[in-house]
């Protein structure tokens, strides 16, 4: 490897737990400062016309892409009752021409089920999981792809013009359960498995691959938890530097971040990056973002509750890789590391200054500025945190917290969408009416860099 940092130190030993290890980094802790914000932004708010949407009222916007020209995004909308039956649908916006259009739509099952009598939520979230655009092994335009999750009827939609869309039943390895992230990376398609992305306890399967996932022979492109038995899941894929990077999550020892060049004959070789959660370890079990900006990659952390013996050590943090592999710590706990002591590039300490903030739930690069989704923490009455919801920055080290207008409605949630286009980025989430009878469901641009 080439980072030192990613290395198992000879100091490092195994057997010690690494919650006890973690506490000789606390002298570590820094007092921040408030960096001077330079970026600018405007958000404007387009709510989705009313007779686009069916009668409900919860409406999660789950997943979004550009495709040809529209914005496309994915909405599963459930009554007020939850054990009722939602919809899911595909709308698609042209943006600054104010256009919108629904293209499909179909019932899906209440995210509620009964069990022993009490009703408890699907961990999966039913309804829409991504809108990916990959390539066509079999025309030169690309495709649009659509993961929808049920409990009785998983699907995989696919559309070459976008508006007419057909369905494959139960997409991915059927040993695996249907797959919940699709990334394409050297003529192949690479997904993530739902018995990879959640932990149950037990090893992670393998990443698998095919080359048309229209037509699956599906692949193990990787050995299960890149063979690291405490490495429970996957949690994300991106394309970096003509590699396919991986993040797996790791609930005992913190993440690691694995890539490889994917050539040759599958299982590839894979070549671990960074391990140890970044020399946070348990603090930082598992990657929720990773996106490329400006010749790096970042990486968003979820990281564990507060705990009363590490007073101030939780919060999402940011990290970046280099080309060389090296990692620098963007936003988050100062620490030792072998080259030193890192301190956060962006002066900002856990969950962009407030510990409680657990984890980020996205990023997003246009070509002239880096965002980060924040998941705030909430009290018992659901009122989240003061922090900003929605972070800028066009430099990576510079951030700006943003209030997108209406966000502080009771029945905005935080924003579950960041999708870049050419007119600007798109910003989305939940919305509950029931918190807030005048609220519409909608989105916010930030066209000015």
């Amino acid at each position: 490897m080439n980072h030192p940092s990613s290395d198992k130190s000879p100091t490092a030993h195994p057997a010690i737990s690494p919650i006890i290890r973690h506490q000789s980094l606390a002298s570590a802790t820094l007092h921040f400062r408030s960096p001077s914000m330079s970026v600018q932004s405007t958000l404007a708010f387009h709510p989705i016309p009313g007779d686009l949407l069916p009668d409900a009222h919860r409406y999660r916007i789950q997943a979004s892409a550009w495709f040809q020209g529209w914005l496309y995004l994915g909405v599963s909308a459930y009554p007020v009752d939850p054990g009722h039956s939602g919809h899911a649908l595909l709308l698609r916006h042209r943006l600054r021409e104010s256009g919108w259009e629904q293209v499909h739509s179909s019932p899906i099952e209440s995210p509620w089920l009964q069990q022993n009598g009490q009703r408890r939520r699907f961990a999966l979230e039913l309804g829409w999981r991504a809108l990916t655009v990959l390539p066509d092994p079999d025309q030169a335009t690309p495709t649009l792809y659509a993961l929808r999750l049920g409990l009785r009827a998983p699907a995989l939609l696919h559309s070459s013009n976008g508006t007419h869309f057909q369905e494959q039943p139960n997409p991915g390895p059927t040993a695996q359960g249907p797959c919940i992230a699709l990334r394409g990376c050297s003529g192949q398609v690479f997904a993530i498995s739902v018995a990879a992305a959640h932990d149950r306890g037990c090893a992670a399967a393998p990443l698998w691959m095919c080359r048309d996932p229209r037509q699956p022979d599906w692949q193990p492109a990787s050995v299960p938890g890149f063979g690291d038995p405490d490495n429970r899941t996957l949690d994300g894929l991106q394309v970096f530097n003509g590699q396919l990077y991986a993040a797996a999550g790791n609930p005992d020892y913190g993440f690691q971040l694995w890539k490889s060049t994917v050539r040759g004959q599958p299982p590839f070789v894979w070549e671990q990056v960074i391990s140890e959660g970044a020399l946070r370890y348990s603090r930082n079990p598992r990657i929720t973002a990773l996106v490329v900006f400006k010749d790096a990659l970042y990486l968003g952390t979820r990281a564990t509750q507060a705990d009363a013996a590490l007073p101030g050590d939780t919060g999402a943090e940011i990290i970046r890789v280099l080309a060389n592999d090296r990692w620098e710590l963007v936003m988050g706990t100062p620490r030792f590391s072998p080259l030193g002591l890192q301190v956060p590039l962006s002066s900002h300490g856990p969950g962009f200054g407030d510990a409680r903030n657990p984890r980020i739930t996205r990023l997003a690069a246009t070509s002239e500025a880096l965002y980060a989704a924040l998941g705030r923490y909430r009290d018992p009455t659901g009122t989240p945190s003061a922090s900003a919801p929605l972070w800028k920055s066009v430099d990576g080290e510079s951030w700006q917290g943003l209030f997108p207008p209406g966000c502080d409605s009771p029945a905005a949630g935080d924003p579950r969408i960041l999708q870049a286009t050419p007119h600007g980025l798109v910003i989305a989430g939940d919305w509950d009416t029931t918190r807030d009878a005048q609220a519409r469901p909608g989105l916010w641009l930030d066209a000015t860099h």
